[in-house]
């Protein structure tokens, strides 16, 4: 029997790169989403508390990557 190539590039590499692949991918959706909420969405949060900013822009940001993934 002669061996099939079925998926590309993926023989080539060890598991290392191709880990890294696919996280550098992940993380190209992470910060599209988080530059979408900085540009978009805005800033809402109370202006008494500002310490909130994190929080609402980190759940933004993991809202708009759950739509997308």
């Amino acid at each position: 029997m002669t061996p099939k190539l079925v998926s590309g590039f993926n023989i080539k590499y060890a598991a290392g790169p191709f880990a890294l692949f696919f996280i550098a991918e992940y993380i190209n959706i992470i910060m599209i989403n988080a530059l979408t909420t900085t540009i978009f969405l805005g800033t809402f949060y109370p202006i008494h508390s500002p310490e909130l900013f994190t929080t609402c822009f980190t759940t933004k940001t993991l809202f708009l990557t759950s739509l997308f993934l």
